[in-house]
């Protein structure tokens, strides 16, 4: 469920709201029976597209719901391994083990510097505040109960930066879901190692929890060890009739290394090897993370709901940037950064003019300030690299910056007949961003301000509705948008040139949001074929049309606004749940993302995959032999504007054998089990030499462990 505020719980003290009307007859618990009615038939309830509850197959939106039991039988270890197989999203590495993963979805891709998805935690902003990338490593599979995938424009209900879609990442379990555990150690090549629990249940009559994970690897390639650790959890404060307060905390910390990409001749020569100029990169974070959250009920059928969370993060490590295929520069950064994010939202229920309909309103808030200072480590060729010491020299640029956001967000459905479902909703935002240099920078402060407006509007429809058969068809259409990142418009990196001024900055403090309108229509059908087999179809195409794309100009070296792109779409998935415990899905992505201006007008996007399938046939039973086998193919992605080089194609085959002895199940695992040769992702050298630089990814890897689940 999402995450509610401290606010909340102080409101229902001091104003002593009732619970919600139990008796029947209510509006509120009118529409509670018949959601649980549709959710009982259209399987699974969601939280995400909209912030309240609803039935999954009932939205105006495409939406996947990865539960606990889904992520159990799949052979993977991380969040980002079980998006592989959503449809709609491609996820590129850029290391050997799949452990830096990149998403791409609806055409929208960051390539490594920024995120096109909001990702949540327990309903919360998990993205980061300077980059606005996420770290997959924060949240360990084993504490989730579910992963809720929202595709497509966002904006109407989470703001900035869900112009391609919502990823929610859910630990809290239902009330009622009585004691868990969950526990998985597993180690292999590499010195691949990962351990890992999570536990809840009551203590003293309130809900608790608690997860830990510790992982490391030497890496597939030179210069790629990883290690990460995090430990989290939550305890109920309060529970009774009127409300609840929930405190949770979260700790990590991780430091990997970066090989860097290789050329194409060096990667014919060996995949396993590092850039000789990426040699110093190394990366320390640490992440502390607090938060309140809470929900109150009112008169009936109102609950008022919302959190207030605190983070502090820093990072300290040096980062390479090649200038050329032969040449770059590599600094070292330091960054602390800290942010307040709180959020206030009022759900009512009833009937109005005979018509059931909800409506909620609320606001978010966040402000958030960093600090940041360079120092220059080495610049040159692979030589000057050979014999540099790694030493970091005195601060070049130091200085501090704040962004701050105020929304205010409402939607509207009403429910004119009972196979109909009408939805209305927007939002307003405003972030205002502000970064002043300090010494030994020199120059004026830059400010700048953003106001989006993103309204959305969706319809659903029941077309079937029998003993064996659930259909619906949706329809929907909206604007989203994408605010810059706080470095995209003022990082201070200044990367030395040959010539005059001798010093670009990669940043552009005149960038503006990238703005897109949207159109959707899909369907979900659920079919009990036999009475041990049921079959879920979920299929939808889309188009986005972007003004003031957010890209990086190599001609420029700099952050720009591309002018206009367009974005088609369609997203197919199809899932079977047998008896003996066997399970299958299969899924195919088209993203096809084209220029609509310039020279490249009606040419490919770079680096966004045109085709992904995905399929998983798994057997897991509580005891004995269970297998899962999962397949990926990635084609058609272009690694320049112009569409003159493409990536090879690759397929990846990985495999999870398992057998139950009693409440432990001994576990092997293989990634890519038929030893492929491939890159995932990939650039042209800035230097404009025609060379393709390309991250490897790894060869065959074998792990074994123990796993438990009560």
């Amino acid at each position: 469920m999402n995450r509610h505020s401290i606010l909340a719980a102080c409101v229902a003290a001091a104003t002593g709201f009732a619970p919600l009307a139990r008796a029947q007859g209510t509006p509120g618990d009118s529409i509670a029976r018949r959601d649980s009615v549709r959710a009982h038939k259209l399987d699974a309830v969601v939280v995400t597209a909209e912030r309240a509850s609803a039935p999954l197959a009932a939205s105006a939106a495409a939406v996947t719901r990865l539960s606990a039991a889904e992520l159990r039988r799949l052979p993977v270890a991380t969040v980002a391994g079980a998006l592989e197989l959503v449809p709609g999203i491609a996820v590129l590495h850029s290391d050997a083990l799949g452990d830096a993963p990149r998403l791409a979805i609806r055409g929208f891709y960051g390539g490594g510097e920024t995120e096109y998805v909001t990702v949540l935690l327990d309903g919360v902003p998990l993205t980061g505040l300077a980059t606005g990338q996420v770290n997959w490593d924060l949240v360990p599979l084993a504490a989730l109960d579910a992963i809720e995938i929202v595709r497509g424009g966002a904006s109407a209900a989470y703001g900035d930066a869900a112009v391609g879609g919502v990823v929610n990442l859910i630990t809290r379990r239902p009330a009622g879901a009585g004691p868990w555990r969950a526990w998985r150690v597993e180690g292999g090549e590499l010195g691949t190692i990962r351990a890992g629990g999570a536990s809840g249940g009551s203590v003293g009559g309130r809900a608790a929890s608690l997860f830990g994970d510790l992982r490391g690897s030497d890496g597939y390639r030179a210069h790629e060890r990883r290690g990460s650790g995090t430990l989290g959890g939550s305890i109920e404060l309060l529970h009774g009739e009127r409300g609840t307060l929930a405190l949770s905390a979260l700790e990590h910390r991780r430091t990997f290394d970066d090989p860097g990409p290789l050329t194409g001749t060096e990667f014919a020569a060996s995949r396993e090897a590092a850039s000789p100029l990426f040699r110093f990169d190394r990366i320390e974070e640490r992440v502390h993370r607090l938060t309140l959250d809470g929900s109150a009920r009112a008169v009936a059928g109102t609950r008022l709901t919302g959190y207030l969370t605190g983070e502090r993060s820093t990072s300290d490590g040096v980062r390479t940037v090649p200038l050329t295929a032969q040449f770059a520069d590599a600094q070292a950064r330091e960054v602390g950064s800290s942010r307040a994010i709180g959020s206030l939202q009022l759900e009512r229920m009833g009937i109005f003019a005979g018509v059931a309909n909800r409506l909620v309103i609320g606001a978010d808030l966040s402000a958030g300030r960093l600090r940041s200072a360079y120092r220059p480590v080495v610049t040159g060729d692979s030589a000057a690299f050979a014999g540099a010491s790694g030493d970091r020299g005195d601060v070049t640029a130091r200085g501090r910056g704040t962004r701050t956001g105020v929304a205010g967000f409402a939607s509207w459905e009403a429910t004119p007949v009972e196979a109909l479902r009408l939805t209305l909703g927007g939002r307003v935002d405003r972030i205002a961003d502000r970064f002043t240099p300090e010494a030994p920078s020199t120059g004026d402060g830059f400010h700048s301000t953003h106001v989006a407006w993103s309204p959305r509007a969706g319809a659903s429809l029941r077309w079937l509705n029998t003993a064996t058969q659930t259909g619906h068809v949706y329809a929907s259409a909206g604007r989203s948008f994408k605010a810059p990142t706080i470095d995209q418009l003022f990082d201070q990196r200044a990367i030395p040139i040959p010539f005059p001024p001798f010093s670009v900055s990669t940043s552009n403090p005149e960038l503006d949001p990238q703005y897109g309108k949207s159109i959707e229509a899909g369907l979900y059908h659920l079919a009990a074929l036999t009475p041990s087999l049921r079959a879920r179809l979920a299929l939808s195409a889309y188009r986005i049309d972007m003004r003031d794309e957010l890209d990086f100009d190599i001609a420029q070296f700099r952050y720009v606004n591309i002018g206009r792109s367009r974005h088609d779409g369609i997203e197919a998935g199809l899932s079977l749940d047998g008896a003996r415990d066997m399970s299958a899905s299969a899924s195919y992505t088209l993203q096809d993302a084209t220029s609509r201006n310039g020279d490249n007008s009606g040419k490919q996007l770079k680096a966004i995959p045109r085709d992904v399938w995905a399929l998983s046939v798994a057997r897991s039973p509580a005891r004995g032999f269970g297998i899962a086998v999962t397949a990926t193919t990635v084609r058609g992605v272009w690694l320049d504007d112009a569409n003159t080089r493409r990536l090879d194609p690759y397929t990846r085959v990985d495999l999870r054998a398992s057998y139950g002895l009693g409440a432990v199940r001994l576990t092997a695992g293989v990634r890519n089990l038929l030893d492929r040769s491939y890159a995932t992702t990939g650039y042209p050298d800035p230097g404009g030499s025609g060379e393709m630089l390309l991250y490897p990814a790894a060869r065959r890897v074998l792990t074994v462990g123990l796993e438990s689940r009560r």
